[in-house]
């Protein structure tokens, strides 16, 4: 906004400072009341617009800083060019514009042009759009709420489920309580039964020695002969008893012992989580108030790539990949190859010229994988390895930046703005956020094992090796195509699209490569079985360079042109 005291233009050039209180819209200056009574009857000025200063000063900043002037020539703008849609000076026509023909008399377009229409339509839409915000923000409102409130409903379930576990425990607690205490009690009853035993043996040895003492100072010498006789009985069968404690199995010592079943022991080891929690995404039911009636839709045709029929490829060099069971291939910006090999759990680097630089194990198994510029790592699927889980590699430092668990099997994916689209066996096709980790289900049917994915535009195309086909879907899931030609492809698995959407699809039972166009209709075979070329499995395009890389699934991997 402009100040609030604002000199007169005219008395400016006389040195005099005085107020304006209006601005001529073709002077553009203020003027003070002196200089308005001269202005207004002035015969070159006098049918100038002039409107109060105060007016003038509510315009917003933009229209205040808009110029009748020309900022190259500093002359009035007199002439519109319709072509540009710019108003011109005199010399802008001459330096500028002297080949544009639709030069016309600027006054004549702002007569012409219906400006209250056009700003009532305007403030139509700016109605719509304040409308349509309302109900977008009370809608992501309702959202939040609803998150919070199924937050609250997810904490009740966990808690009652952590409830439910714990008191099954402290059942299996009791129960094993309550045995412990009574082995315990089952033993002590033996231990004190033989005491008992013991104790009256020691006894009778007491009164045993009491007696031979007595005997050896009182008795006579006939009574001890006849009484050593029994004594001698009497002693060797308290000894009789003593070996047959020694001989038995009365003596053993007994320990209490304590065995953890081993399905806890499972349980630890296994169970990583206490469950998952990750976001379904639906699209947003809110409809857009539109007033104003809609234009006319053209349908416009998909048109095919010209030279979809004239695509061939050319070799440009085989890699050698040693080893087998191939299943994830991709170049790198610099011209380095990366292969996945599934069975050793490793991935392999290879430089510009096909020889191996490095290789590293993968601890969560790995089967395709995808480059990521922003921090210059590879993200891995783990296949059906066991183990859930996505692992980023660091490429610099050569290991395992991180590693991100999931609730299935996981093959084929392909990269979206930072997410991940992924072939999720039996959970379908899944996106994940590598920002924050949140999971959307994109297909929620079954899919097989060993799906392979790529993406071209708002389309997702997937292979399924079981049925021999590919099916093209939208964003939101719904099925758009399916080609399947056993007649030319046999199990299809690794896929990818060029710049006009055609698909290359690697058949592995067909041996061959093949074309579909991008709407599924035409289709042809690329490459064909050769020598060197068998069960080829995986293969990326690099629209930059205009290059196919087909890894077979054993032993090599070729790099084409596409001419």
């Amino acid at each position: 906004m402009a100040s609030s005291f604002h000199s007169c233009g005219v008395c400016d050039l006389r040195l005099i400072t005085n107020p304006c209180i209006v601005w001529c819209t073709e002077c553009d200056e203020g003027l003070c009341k002196e200089c308005h009574e001269h202005h207004r009857l002035s015969k070159a000025s006098r049918n100038h617009s002039a409107i109060p200063f105060t007016d003038y000063q509510k315009l917003p900043t933009d229209v205040l800083k808009i110029s009748q002037y020309c900022s190259k020539h500093n002359k009035k703008f007199e002439m519109f060019c319709q072509k540009h849609e710019r108003p011109c000076c005199s010399k802008c026509i001459v330096d500028a514009h002297k080949e544009c023909r639709d030069i016309v008399d600027l006054d004549d377009v702002i007569k012409n042009y219906e400006t209250p229409n056009a700003l009532s339509e305007i403030e139509k839409t700016l109605v719509e759009v304040a409308e349509n915000l309302q109900t977008i923000r009370k809608h992501q409102q309702d959202n939040a709420s609803t998150l919070k409130t199924k937050r609250k409903e997810i904490e009740k379930e966990i808690n009652k489920t952590r409830m439910e576990i714990s008191n099954h425990l402290d059942k299996l607690q009791e129960d094993l309580m309550k045995q412990l205490y009574a082995v315990e009690e089952k033993e002590n009853l033996k231990i004190n039964q033989l005491l008992s035993a013991l104790e009256k043996k020691e006894k009778e040895v007491a009164d045993c020695q009491r007696n031979i003492t007595n005997i050896k100072q009182h008795a006579t010498n006939l009574q001890m002969f006849l009484s050593v006789k029994q004594i001698e009985e009497d002693v060797s069968s308290k000894d009789k008893f003593l070996y047959s404690l020694f001989e038995g199995d009365d003596l053993n010592q007994h320990f209490l012992e304590y065995v953890i079943n081993g399905a806890f022991q499972k349980i630890m080891s296994d169970i990583k989580s206490f469950g998952e929690v990750h976001i379904e995404e639906q699209p947003a039911d809110i409809v857009l108030s539109r007033n104003k009636a809609k234009e006319a839709q053209i349908i416009v045709p998909i048109v095919q790539s010209r030279s979809f029929n004239n695509i061939n490829l050319k070799i440009n060099k085989t890699i050698n990949l040693q080893g087998n069971w191939i299943y994830g291939c991709c170049m790198l910006p610099d011209g380095r190859f990366v292969f996945t090999y599934n069975r050793e759990g490793k991935l392999k680097v290879f430089n510009d010229q096909g020889s191996k630089e490095f290789e590293m194990k993968i601890p969560c198994g790995a089967f395709d994988l995808v480059y990521i510029s922003n921090d210059n790592t590879l993200v891995v699927t783990s296949g059906e390895s066991g183990k859930q889980c996505l692992s980023i590699v660091d490429l610099k430092k050569r290991k395992i930046k991180k590693t991100i668990s999931l609730s299935s099997d996981n093959y084929g994916m392909v990269l979206k703005d930072n997410q991940l689209i992924y072939s999720a066996f039996n959970k379908g096709l899944r996106m994940i956020n590598l920002d924050n980790e949140s999971l959307t289900d994109i297909i929620r049917e079954e899919m097989p094992t060993e799906g392979y994915t790529a993406i071209f535009k708002d389309n997702i195309y997937h292979t399924n090796r079981i049925n021999n086909t590919v099916t093209c879907y939208n964003l939101q899931g719904e099925r758009q195509w399916t080609f399947q030609n056993e007649s030319v492809l046999k199990d299809p698995l690794g896929i990818d699209v060029d710049n006009d959407g055609n698909l290359y699809v690697a058949g592995i039972h067909s041996n061959n490569v093949v074309i579909i166009s991008n709407d599924g209709q035409m289709y042809r075979e690329l490459l064909a079985a050769g020598v060197g070329f068998r069960y080829p499995i995986a293969l990326r395009y690099y629209g930059h360079k205009k290059q196919l890389l087909v890894a077979n699934i054993h032993d090599e991997a070729r790099l084409f042109d596409l001419i």
